[in-house]
């Protein structure tokens, strides 16, 4: 039985893991900053700081608001061995974010940052090979993140807040009971919560060329808590051993720090450098509790070991001032990927990422708008080994996978 049922743990397990981790969406959070390839710590005069560095926002000088939503496309395909690929259904998926800053002295900013910088969504086709270990997966984590920046002179200003955390997972898998003389049968959950951390950051402008900042999040502790139920509540040796049931698993968004520089010495042109670390060896193992184990319907924990690592991404990023109103944009960013060739699942088909960045943006002297598209291009991965291993999967294939993003935003200056 225990055996048979191991889809379920791992659904369960892999469905964590990409609610803690999953695909930081980190530079898609701002449609300016994904022009530039995510490089945002150390640039000013934009209300998008109110995420990236807060502390740069004392260079603005009148109350700004930025509101505006990113569109990702997702694509993947896996191949097993010989067999064709199978590509995942085509799904678009939308996020917003709002920015605003308020002067209320020379020296002081109010900052309130509202975005999703974790989510995803994948969905494979109901006859997927895999389609034992996940069918459906969609995941979000919305940040509400106000918070205060003083200028401590003309050249250094300093930043704190909290982010308030609101977690949304919605997955579906199925479970092969056809050695029991039973089909193919369904299963659905659903989990969420809420969480709190904080974060301070500092801007530095030591000339009228130069400037650079760093911004650090803490960890964030959730306790993700929701329901399973199955298609059918089926019934193995006379006993209903698939009903609904509770569960709930401890996990920690990672810490992170951001690093940046800017230079804009050239007439019309800045050029801007970050390097982002991200603390996700703090996600060794994931323990998941039941109030009913499948199987059993006793309460029990599945342990499941990751050990992820700490990682770097780089960014970088170039404006250019076409005209007063027009500027010009384009970045590059290497990302590298957390996880490991053992946890590799169609739930998250993770690898070392590059994103290719362009931009427009138009400003006045009280409105303007930016757009901006990226293509993401991920590192071929191949299906976990342990994930094989657990599911008697002798042929590990391969998964291909590339992301489009389109991203919009209007800014209004009061």
């Amino acid at each position: 039985m225990t055996r048979r049922l191991t889809s379920l743990l791992l659904l369960l397990a892999c469905c964590s893991a990409v609610f803690a981790g999953g695909f930081q969406i980190y530079s898609e959070s701002s449609t300016d900053v994904l022009g530039v390839g995510g490089a945002g710590v150390a640039r000013s005069g934009h209300a998008s700081s109110a995420w990236y560095n807060p502390a740069a926002t004392t260079t603005i000088t009148v109350p700004t608001a930025t509101f505006g939503g990113t569109a990702i496309k997702l694509e993947s395909g896996y191949r097993g061995g010989a067999d064709r690929t199978e590509w995942m259904d085509e799904q678009c998926r939308f996020t917003g974010f709002f920015y605003g800053v308020v002067p209320i002295h020379d020296d002081w900013r109010l900052n309130l940052s509202v975005n999703a910088p974790y989510g995803m969504i994948t969905q494979w086709p109901h006859d997927f090979s895999l389609n034992t270990l996940a069918t459906y997966t969609s995941i979000r984590v919305c940040y509400i993140s106000p918070s205060v920046a003083y200028r401590v002179s003309d050249e250094l200003s300093l930043a704190a807040g909290v982010n308030a955390t609101i977690g949304v997972a919605r997955l579906a898998s199925y479970i092969d009971l056809r050695a029991y003389g039973q089909g193919m049968n369904k299963l659905y959950m659903r989990a969420d919560d809420e969480g709190v951390g904080a974060f301070a950051s500092i801007f530095y402008q030591p000339t009228e060329s130069w400037s650079f900042g760093a911004h650090y999040q803490s960890r964030v502790k959730m306790t993700v808590k929701g329901d399973a139920e199955y298609r059918y509540r089926s019934y193995l040796n006379g006993m209903l051993k698939f009903q609904p049931t509770d569960v709930q698993a401890r996990i920690d968004m990672p810490a992170y720090l951001a690093l940046g520089v800017e230079n804009h010495s050239f007439e019309k042109w800045r050029f801007m450098f970050d390097a982002v670390w991200t603390e996700w060896s703090s996600y060794k193992a994931l323990n998941i509790e039941f109030d009913k184990r499948p199987g059993t319907n006793q309460k029990g924990t599945s342990k499941n070991d990751r050990r992820w690592h700490d990682v770097w991404s780089y960014r970088f990023g170039v404006e250019y001032q076409l005209t007063d109103n027009w500027v010009l944009r384009a970045g590059y960013m290497y990302d590298h990927s957390p996880s490991n060739s053992r946890s590799t699942s169609p739930e998250m088909p993770d690898s070392d990422k590059q994103l290719f960045s362009l931009g427009v943006g138009y400003q006045t002297e009280r409105w303007g708008f930016d757009l901006s598209y990226a293509y993401v291009y991920f590192d071929k991965s191949k299906l976990g080994s342990t994930v094989a291993k657990n599911h008697n999967i002798t042929n590990r294939g391969e998964f291909d996978t590339r992301c489009q993003i389109l991203s919009a935003a209007f800014t209004y200056k009061f």
